[in-house]
């Protein structure tokens, strides 16, 4: 039978340039649920240039210490989730969202390769509001796999997905979120 709606589980979307909405401006979002109930998914590349550590004590001394912290979405700032992605010896690689510190530290230790991230807050849409969205030219979506995404450095994954799925955009000026040219 076939699903009254698209699901987008597990795939990228990407802010698009002609977007005027300055929240996810320059985002790229790892969609994790899409359902008829609505999407749910994490900002994959606005880093808040600290680690667990330097947010709570409460990771110092712990396998998450050196963890990096994302602005993962607007919605639910409160709510930190926790994300490991290792090669575990297969080609598309392996990514758990939503783990407990013990699980993820559990992760960690039986992937000494593998990469960590904590992400607030996460970005989420109402039943057809994402399509909605694509339809009016606001996201870009994005058939690469995840796996690479997470070889590319946050600061450059908006513009690589962009260029990649758009070449019409070789134009673009350099990212605007250094706001200090303003």
């Amino acid at each position: 039978m076939r699903k009254p709606y698209n699901d987008r589980g597990w795939s990228l979307i990407a802010a698009s340039p002609e977007s005027s909405d300055p929240i996810f401006e320059e985002s790229v979002i790892l969609i994790i649920d899409d359902n008829e109930d609505g999407t749910f998914g994490i900002v994959m590349n606005k880093p808040e240039h600290k680690t667990l550590s330097e947010m709570s004590p409460e990771f110092d001394n712990t396998p998450l210490a050196d963890a990096p912290v994302f602005d993962g979405g607007p919605v639910g700032r409160e709510r930190l989730s926790l994300a490991v992605w290792s090669s575990n010896n297969c080609d598309s690689g392996n990514f758990a969202f939503g783990l407990s510190a013990e699980k993820a530290a559990e992760m960690l230790r039986e992937d000494p390769e593998a990469r960590i991230g904590a992400f607030i807050g996460f970005a989420g849409w109402s039943r057809n509001q994402l399509q909605g969205e694509i339809d009016e030219g606001a996201w870009i979506v994005s058939d690469l796999d995840i796996s690479p995404v997470f070889e590319i450095p946050a600061e450059t994954l908006w513009r690589e997905i962009i260029l990649r799925e758009c070449p019409q955009f070789r134009e673009l000026e350099e990212p605007k979120s250094d706001i200090s040219f303003n």
